[in-house]
């Protein structure tokens, strides 16, 4: 049931792409009338596909694969959230082109959640421990998800010849960059969360030692984010976030993140 949610949302991605493509860059569909209620605050019909989507991610998480103990269900739960900030979070994310990277993770996401190997947790009653451990690693993962969308936009910038189209279609240097920073740093208190419980659930384990790496690069990018550079931005610390984006994701395509309550 899964493998079908996942295509009939994937779908869904294209044909909203196919909008944008299509009918302007605007991110507002011009056949529409200004005057009806659609489009107060800043409300449109690319909307309604978004509230679709995310109505579908709902019924994705329901699903026996939506179990947030395993890492499918993680890359479930994290999904959902970028839709969420897709959604709600135009005003932050800014550009359309921010809005297409957050839309590539999560086509990227939903292929890995359709086509993954299933690792079972186990049934077990939940404990307080693994519990905290469980929101605040999904938590973190959002936030360290859509600080990699801001950190890849900065990328794409950086690399992209300035005569070039590319470069004007994404935000400058400096404002990527904020963004990033803002979202790796709010993601460090649930990261803290997640890294103390999963210590305190068992020893030295793979779950903590790359989990805790990840952290650790998320603080170190916000700590050489801090520092004042010639240039005024800081690739250093963007590799960072996207490095410990990259080892989240990792861990729960190999099945690391799944977690037993019992433990």
């Amino acid at each position: 049931m899964h493998k079908v949610l996942g295509l009939l949302i994937a779908l869904l991605f294209i044909l909203e792409e196919f909008f944008h493509r299509k009918l302007g860059k605007t991110g507002r569909l011009s056949a529409i009338n200004a005057n009806t209620n659609i489009l107060k605050n800043n409300f449109d019909r690319y909307d309604l596909l978004r509230i679709l989507e995310l109505l579908m991610l709902g019924l994705l998480l329901s699903t026996a694969e939506g179990n947030p103990a395993t890492g499918r269900g993680q890359l479930t739960v994290i999904l959902t959230g970028l839709q969420v900030a897709r959604l709600f979070g135009r005003r932050v994310l800014s550009r359309w082109s921010v809005l297409g990277i957050v839309q590539s993770l999560e086509m990227v996401l939903l292929i890995t959640v359709v086509f993954m190997h299933a690792y079972s947790p186990g049934g077990y009653l939940p404990s307080p421990l693994p519990v905290l451990a469980l929101l605040g690693g999904i938590v973190y993962g959002i936030l360290v998800s859509i600080a990699a969308a801001f950190s890849l936009s900065y990328g794409i910038r950086l690399l992209a010849k300035e005569s070039g189209q590319l470069y004007h279609s994404f935000p400058s240097l400096a404002d990527s960059e904020s963004w990033a920073y803002k979202f790796s740093k709010f993601s460090l208190l649930p990261g803290i969360a997640a890294v103390v419980s999963l210590f305190l659930l068992k020893e030295i384990s793979l779950l903590s030692v790359f989990f805790s790496i990840s952290f650790i690069l998320q603080f170190a990018g916000t700590l050489t984010c801090r520092k004042s550079t010639y240039n005024g931005h800081h690739p250093v610390s963007n590799s960072f976030w996207l490095i410990s984006f990259l080892i989240l994701y990792l861990m729960a395509v190999t099945g690391i993140t799944t977690i037993s309550p019992a433990v």
